[in-house]
């Protein structure tokens, strides 16, 4: 009958942990099960804090006595460390430990409160997993505790079976706590990106009005003019990379907002190419565009794909020597896609840098300008959009192709 009770007390533990999230909310049910197994009207869950240096109480339950419960009361304002009291000798020696008479026990921190309950015998077992003490459950009892060998038995697996619950759960907070200080650290860099975005751009903007009215005046020397047309274009490179890197924040936060809406891919690749087209004719590259696809309309945010194409379109600029070529292809190779080819003759890609093309703050090249971040951009955009964006090379000094495919509004 005794083993019976056991196993069926061992059942219904196993029962409540699986059924619970913490073992605050389960411990009184199962310091109860564990309890009605022998004569023990009072018991509490100890968990280790600091690696074990500190025991507090979690859980607590005792009977209808209204003595034992001031026992408990007593109970949950104890501190103990290891070697002090019941359940600190359990974790001292690592085993289950009984006290015949805690009330004459010169290392029972609660001795005085004992004896007002009426409560003698004591009883503690640790809780383990993974050879790691996670806490303690301690036991009490109106008769003075002699050992029991068919207990100990059995809180050898119910000891295992709470300590791997208590494991769990602490895994379950320690994630949910570096998951909250990582939100929290995002949301600090956003409003500090945010901000620091803010404070750059505003003495630029008037650097930049300054300069650019003042550029095509008519009475300046070639030297002064030339002079502001290179602050304009720095400063609107500064704008640029301020933009890039929110966008990469946005990105990788999974917040890129995007502006859907009607748009037709031919006129965005027409404006971009207007955007680069002085610095084109400038190193007098030639540019051939042939936009054959009959299917190029597509619902998507024009201002984000126009700045995938002017990033595609300005590094071809910048990466190919003067009188090279740049050449922009449209065609409808499958049925509801438009595909988009942007090739230039300019210095290539190694074999090698291939595949980290698109990493965000990648220099492939010598010619270092910039953080890296335009590519990066793209391809996130582009996919934001359910399309592709790939790049190939014959290798170093035989240009480059960018290919975007994107859905049409006839797919």
């Amino acid at each position: 009958m005794r083993i019976e009770r056991r196993r069926t007390a061992q059942y219904h533990v196993a029962s409540l942990l699986a059924g619970s999230m913490s073992i605050l909310e389960v411990g009184p049910q199962v310091i109860q099960t564990i309890a009605g197994i022998g004569n023990w009207v009072a018991g509490s869950i100890w968990l280790c804090e600091n690696n074990c240096e500190t025991l507090r109480c979690d859980s607590t339950w005792s009977g209808a006595d209204p003595r034992w419960e001031i026992f408990t009361e007593t109970t949950r304002s104890t501190a103990l460390a290891p070697g002090t009291g019941l359940p600190g000798r359990v974790i001292a020696a690592r085993t289950p430990i009984w006290i015949n008479d805690v009330t004459q026990d010169g290392n029972f921190a609660r001795s005085a409160a004992a004896a007002d309950a009426g409560l003698r015998g004591g009883f503690a077992f640790p809780l383990c997993a993974h050879g790691k003490i996670n806490g303690v459950l301690d036991l009490f009892s109106p008769e003075k505790a002699q050992p029991d060998e068919d207990l100990l038995q059995l809180v050898e697996a119910l000891g295992s079976e709470i300590g791997l619950f208590i494991h769990r759960q602490q895994i379950e907070e320690e994630l949910q706590r570096q998951k909250e200080a990582a939100e929290a650290a995002n949301a600090a860099k956003d409003r500090f990106l945010a901000n620091l975005s803010h404070e750059l751009r505003t003495p630029l903007t008037p650097v930049l009005i300054w300069a650019g009215g003042m550029k095509d005046s008519p009475d300046l020397s070639p030297e002064i003019a030339e002079g502001l047309n290179m602050v304009c274009r720095n400063v609107e490179l500064e704008a640029r990379l301020i933009d890039d890197l929110l966008d990469l924040t946005r990105i990788t936060r999974g917040k890129l907002e995007l502006r859907a809406r009607r748009c037709d891919v031919h006129e965005l690749l027409r404006h971009a190419i207007e955007i680069v087209r002085n610095d084109i004719e400038a190193q007098a590259l030639v540019l051939e565009v042939h936009l054959a696809a009959v299917d190029h309309v597509m619902v998507a945010d024009p201002a984000r794909l126009q700045q995938v194409f002017w990033n595609v379109l300005r590094n071809a600029t910048k990466f190919t020597d003067r009188r090279g070529n740049i050449s922009v292809h449209t065609s409808n190779e499958t049925a509801g896609e438009i595909t988009i080819r942007i090739s230039d003759t300019g210095i290539g890609i190694e074999r090698e840098s291939i595949g980290k093309i698109f990493d965000a703050f990648e220099q492939v090249s010598a010619r270092r300008e910039g953080l890296g971040l335009g590519l990066a951009i793209s391809k996130a955009v582009v996919e934001a959009h359910g399309g592709t964006m790939k790049a190939s090379s014959a290798g170093a000094g035989h240009g480059a192709s960018f290919v975007v495919s994107l859905t049409t509004t006839s797919a």
